[in-house]
């Protein structure tokens, strides 16, 4: 793609004569060659200075620019509520873009109060530019029912727009909904088709979709050993329930050879992702040494962990067995880890294996 900005000091000259004369589309030009460095060198917070200038003058690339500057702290402190003023203020003239933008900032509330019905009303009105992103956002706001009534024909329907536009994640969306018949007629062989066209382009969505396609035989043969290969390749990504779904087949030995080695080191990645499944997994290896050494403090860290979410009887009755392997001392210091751990992860959602 050929550059959008000047390619040699004259022109960056030019530019700015332009812009320091007040032109509000030179200052926005010229705020993106300080911030790509190109043609100047790069400099973040000379970039705010003219992106201010043009926004000011209500330059729509000014204002996008200086809310994505707020929003990312480019050259600035990071301030959402100056980001989704910039956003709105672009969004308000029209701009898809910004409506997408500050439709993100109200479902995720920030800076402004979380609001998932003007969420939804910015991404309509982005994704009827045609907007991919907002279509996304459109459709999974009715697949969930954020802001809207849940309709799974909607979410159907918008997955499907920004999937003919080679949308990733919107495909995996449009491809389970074909394998399931959630606001379409079921057609796997459809949703094998739109989830291979994700998976292919490296998306974890699509790779955990077609994976549990093939292990399910879900408009494929059923195949586990395909189905490991694409749970690896999510699992590499950092997908949790990829991760637990691998640890899971090389426990059972389901499409893989068995090798409770591997299936330790994968239940250990997804349980220090909050999985907590996994975590209880990983506990029981440590305390049977399958796959690892035996170790009963590992073990009574990890089921400690998993108890707080899991919470069932018979959890922690084996916590309670695990437990007396200990001391006194090593319990006081195991529950100083467990503190420290939910400190570290307080914001951070429980995960579980889907159902």
């Amino acid at each position: 793609m050929a550059s959008a900005f000047p390619q040699n000091s004259q022109s960056i000259d030019e530019l700015r004569k332009q812009a320091e004369k007040g032109d509000a589309q030179a200052q926005s030009a010229l705020g993106k060659a300080y911030h790509a460095g190109e043609g100047v060198p790069k400099d973040d917070a000379e970039a705010v200075k003219w992106w201010t200038k043009a926004a000011e003058q209500g330059d729509i690339n000014g204002e996008i620019s200086l809310g994505f500057a707020y929003h990312m702290g480019w050259g600035v402190t990071k301030n959402y509520a100056a980001a989704a003023r910039w956003y709105q203020k672009a969004a308000d003239q029209g701009n898809g873009g910004a409506q997408t933008d500050i439709g993100v900032m109200y479902h995720l509330g920030q800076g402004v109060p979380k609001d998932d019905t003007e969420a939804e009303r910015w991404w309509q009105k982005a994704a009827e530019q045609g907007v991919v992103g907002a279509q996304l956002y459109l459709g999974g706001a009715y697949q969930r029912g954020l802001g809207v009534a849940k309709n799974d024909a909607e979410a159907a329907r918008w997955f499907r727009k920004a999937a003919d536009n080679g949308q990733p994640d919107a495909q995996a969306f449009l491809g389970r909904a074909y394998i399931y018949g959630a606001g379409v007629a079921k057609d796997e062989a459809e949703g094998i088709k739109w989830l291979r066209k994700s998976a292919d382009q490296g998306n974890v969505n699509g790779q955990l979709g077609l994976a549990d396609a093939y292990r399910g035989g879900l408009g494929a043969a059923k195949d586990d050993a395909e189905a490991v290969r694409w749970y690896i390749k999510a699992a590499d990504q950092g997908a949790a329930i990829a991760q637990y779904n691998v640890a899971l087949a090389y426990s059972l030995g389901d499409g893989v050879e068995k090798n409770p080695s591997e299936a330790a080191r994968w239940w250990q990645k997804a349980a220090e992702q909050g999985f907590a499944q996994a975590q209880y997994n990983l506990a029981l290896a440590y305390h049977s040494g399958q796959g690892v050494p035996k170790d009963d403090v590992e073990a009574y860290f990890w089921i400690n962990i998993a108890a707080a979410s899991l919470g069932q009887t018979s959890i922690l009755q084996t916590r309670e067995n695990i437990g007396r392997f200990l001391t006194p001392s090593q319990l006081a210091d195991i529950q100083k880890r467990c503190r420290e751990w939910f400190e570290r992860h307080a914001d951070a959602p429980v995960l579980y294996p889907a159902k």
